[in-house]
């Protein structure tokens, strides 16, 4: 199989950077949105916009790209879902967005009498890395699915992992995510103590990559000021992220409920309940620094 035509369901921060670049690397492009605002930009350029899910069917491959399990399974599985369009046709399913391994179990067990076949593709980078096609897209599945997808995965990322069966790609992007949540809050207030003591961020990134301060942010100096501008362009783009910070972090309490206590873990999580204005401040400064 060749996939020519492909549809993202979820075109929001990550996936309108996403859905661009599988449009300018050749794909037909369908997009699904119910916001007439995220489909403004790809209906200005002549792409097939639907609303409802089931309309995707006819495609190859379907992306989704949502932010929770609960519409993962509404736009697969509820009314006016890509189940409902099928009609005998089996396009290749791809969930990008990050949810628990067993919902993509439950999602094989439930298109299985259709013929669709399922894998799980979370994703690494953030909004910066998408608009650039240099995710890490993390890929569980039946490896001649994941192999049949790589140039569609291409278009996207420049570090494309196949960790197992299904499944396997959202624990590994959960585990990844716990890492780099614990990063991202703690080096805002840490470049934050750098800035007020007059020390420039482009002068201290090289330091920590070569140091133990190595962490996501310090491949370039310009990656934290980029990344935290975008988090906080609105007060809503801020809160936004957090709703899904903890949402990953609750998805990693959940899948390692027989791992112990894990009391890190669980202070994290109490801390992004209590995120305010200082956070906030905080990281608008980051974005601000030189």
């Amino acid at each position: 199989m060749i996939i020519r035509s492909v549809a993202v369901i979820g075109v929001g921060a990550m996936g309108a950077p996403m859905a661009m670049n599988i449009r300018k690397a050749g794909f037909d492009l369908t997009i699904c949105d119910r916001s007439a605002a995220a489909r403004a930009p790809f209906e200005a350029l002549g792409v097939r916009c639907v609303e409802r899910a089931s309309d995707c069917a006819d495609c190859d491959a379907v992306i989704v790209l949502v932010a929770t399990p609960e519409q993962a399974h509404t736009v697969v599985l509820g009314e006016g879902g890509l189940r409902e369009g099928l009609h005998g046709k089996a396009p290749l399913l791809v969930v990008m967005g990050t949810i628990a391994p067993e919902t993509m179990r439950e999602l094989q067990r439930e298109l299985e009498p259709t013929g669709v076949r399922v894998v799980d593709a979370p994703i690494s980078g953030g909004a910066v890395k998408a608009r650039e096609g240099t995710l890490a897209i993390i890929m569980g599945g039946r490896g001649e699915d994941c192999e049949t997808l790589r140039p569609l995965m291409e278009a996207m990322g420049n570090a494309i992992f196949h960790c197992g069966p299904l499944g396997a790609g959202q624990a590994t992007k959960i585990v990844n995510n716990l890492v780099g949540i614990t990063s991202l809050m703690i080096a805002a207030e840490a470049y934050r103590i750098a800035g007020d003591n007059g020390i420039s961020l482009s002068d201290a990134i090289p330091v920590f990559e070569a140091g133990t301060g190595r962490n996501f942010f310090t491949a370039h100096a310009k990656d934290a000021p980029e990344a935290y501008s975008t988090w906080t362009a609105t007060r809503a783009d801020f809160e936004s992220l957090h709703a899904i910070m903890r949402k990953d972090i609750d998805l990693a309490l959940s899948i390692g409920g027989s791992s112990g206590p894990l009391p890190m873990t669980k202070a994290l999580r109490a801390v992004l309940d209590r995120v305010d204005d200082e956070t906030f401040d905080t990281w608008r400064a980051v974005a601000a620094t030189p």
